[in-house]
């Protein structure tokens, strides 16, 4: 475990994306003081002011604004110092216990005020749609509340973070991005159309086709530059290198511009979806602030990328992130990406921003998020009022997040979480059906598969019923039937497909191996086994790598996963 710490650290200089003061909605600096807690918690009051211009006939709730990026409590900075200074396992677990300490707070204000919505909304005018926009915020929080965590983690490991302060972002042209290098910094703002203007004059270069004469449109200096083409923003980039003369410029990679704008924070209101055109780059600067400090990351315009998603038939794609103006708000996510974009084209809808890289020095570990494998999982009834999940482990998991999900609402409720690779629901009502997700967790990653084409449906038994056989090779009445019962619905045999056990087949030393195994709980396996004729991607694999912590198998370091047991 010291060991993966200590890599974890590393991987913190290069992977972390959002600051625990992102994490939930905002805070005030008096709510902070009081909740001494390292993660905003903000509570709302809820406003019903019908706005006479408003179309759409909502309610407004300035409440949900997003204002500030509080500051780290005493007790989680002193915990990251000492993190900072020894990256051991017992400070490593400290600060995390801390981290989820906070949050769970966040969630659990959050569902209280789903709740005190749902009261004081009950039918007046335009309630419901308050109580969706809640609703929508907290399944966001229960969604990404690992990739929250993770990020958190991660963020605390940069020695900038304590010498850093968002407050004073404003006075900076460039801003720090916070596990993505230490010579890494992100432009502020999107490139405005008067910033586009002085690389035009300069070189010469061709205006987007919305400009008039070379001139662009009157009282729009401050917009972001927009018909810029992904080739448009490169020529940009080269352009600001060899002005400087000293630091060099880019386009972000998609990691990187998710590690600089954090979580697009829910409850806020800013343009997008609901607006004619773009708006000045800091006329939201309060509520699209970034991670570090960055702003108008979500809405105004996409931004390009430098991550490419194909190259077929002589055109290059590329995706932009963080919608626009003109986008649903669900696409501004921070998460999502807009695949498709030709990058010799410009859009009406896309611009960018730069990277500055001090001195030229790009990072020695390129920054990728990756994200976890989602599991094949299986769900069966055990009895009138459980059901059983299990699933193969998903390679860098260690632990997996269950979920329940709601197939008519589309809703999600998270339940638990498990170290190994079954769990049991229990209290559950006869005959009904329940339907679940399984979500893999790492200290850095995590799974995108909190959907529904993930979930699996299991119908609990009617009161009285036995605990079907499903294998057919297997007679009811068996001498070894309640065996086998008892072996698939603890985890620990799958059988040989979903409907056969092959009661007769010859025991082999990778079945054994991997029985006990799952009967110590099918715990996480990171690394490579020492056995040599265990390969990677087999059934056993985990259970080998288990094995070999307690045997040396047999001579010379082999184990002989195919031979019979007993021989």
């Amino acid at each position: 475990m010291k060991k993966r710490i200590m890599l974890i650290t590393a991987a913190c200089m290069s992977l972390c994306m959002v600051s625990t003061c992102a994490l939930g909605a905002a805070v005030s600096r008096d709510e902070l003081s009081a909740e001494k807690s390292g993660i905003p918690v903000r509570t709302m009051s809820l406003a019903l002011v019908k706005d006479a211009s408003d179309g759409m006939n909502m309610y407004e709730n300035s409440d949900f604004i997003e204002k500030e990026q509080p500051e780290l409590s005493e007790e989680t900075k002193e915990l990251i110092s000492r993190y900072q200074q020894d990256p051991s396992e017992e400070n490593y677990f400290n600060l995390r216990e801390k981290v989820i300490e906070d949050y769970n707070a966040v969630v659990e204000r959050k569902e209280e005020k789903l709740n005190e919505l749902k009261a004081e909304t009950a039918g007046k005018p335009g309630g419901d749609e308050i109580v969706a926009e809640m609703q929508d915020l907290v399944q966001d929080i229960y969604i990404t509340y690992w990739d929250r965590i993770n990020s958190s983690m991660l963020r605390f490991s940069n020695p900038r973070l304590l010498k850093w302060r968002v407050a004073s972002a404003a006075r900076y042209e460039y801003i720090p991005v916070m596990g993505a290098g230490e010579t890494i910094y992100v432009k502020r703002t999107p490139v405005t159309n008067g910033e586009y203007a002085q690389y035009i004059e300069a070189t010469g270069a061709a205006a987007p086709s919305n400009w008039k004469n070379g001139t662009y449109p009157a009282g729009e200096r401050d917009f972001p530059v927009n018909f810029v083409s992904y080739e448009d923003a490169l020529g940009y980039c080269a352009w600001l290198t060899e002005r400087d003369g000293t630091n060099t410029y880019r386009l972000p990679s998609e990691s990187e511009w998710e590690l600089a704008a954090g979580h697009m924070p829910k409850d806020a209101d800013f343009n997008c979806g609901v607006n004619d055109g773009r708006t000045p780059v800091d006329e939201y600067s309060d509520v699209t602030r970034g991670a570090h400090g960055a702003v108008d990351f979500w809405g105004n315009v996409w931004e390009w990328t430098s991550t490419v998603r194909s190259e077929e038939s002589g055109v290059t794609t590329l995706g932009v992130k963080g919608g626009s103006w003109a986008s649903v708000r669900t696409d501004c996510r921070t998460e999502y990406r807009d695949e498709g974009r030709d990058a010799s084209r410009g859009y009406e809808d896309v611009g960018f921003r730069v990277i500055q890289v001090l001195d030229g020095r790009e990072p020695e570990q390129e920054v990728d998020m990756t994200t976890l494998t989602a599991p094949i999982v299986t769900a069966s009834a055990l009895s009138s009022n459980s059901i059983r999940l299990s699933w193969q482990s998903v390679e860098g998991a260690v632990e997996y997040q269950i979920f329940e999900y709601d197939q008519e609402t589309g809703l999600v409720r998270r339940l638990d979480r498990a170290s190994n690779t079954s769990y049991t629901v229990t209290g559950l009502a006869a005959g009904t059906a329940y339907s679940y997700i399984v979500q893999p967790l790492s200290y850095t990653s995590i799974g995108d598969n909190v959907s529904a084409e993930y979930s699996v449906t299991a119908v609990t038994l009617t009161d009285g019923a036995e605990y079907p056989m499903q294998f057919t090779d297997v007679a009811q009445d068996a001498w070894y039937a309640d065996a086998v019962r008892y072996v698939k619905e603890k985890g620990l045999m799958s059988g040989t497909s979903e409907t056969s056990f092959s009661p007769d087949a010859v025991t082999s030393r990778g079945m054994i191996v991997t029985i006990l195994w799952r009967m110590d709980g099918s715990p996480a396996q990171t690394g490579a086994s020492s056995f040599s004729d265990v390969a990677d991607g087999q059934y056993y694999s985990d259970a080998a790598m288990w094995a070999a912590m307690r045997t040396a198998g047999l001579p010379p370091m082999t184990l002989s996963p195919g031979n019979r047991w007993p021989p």
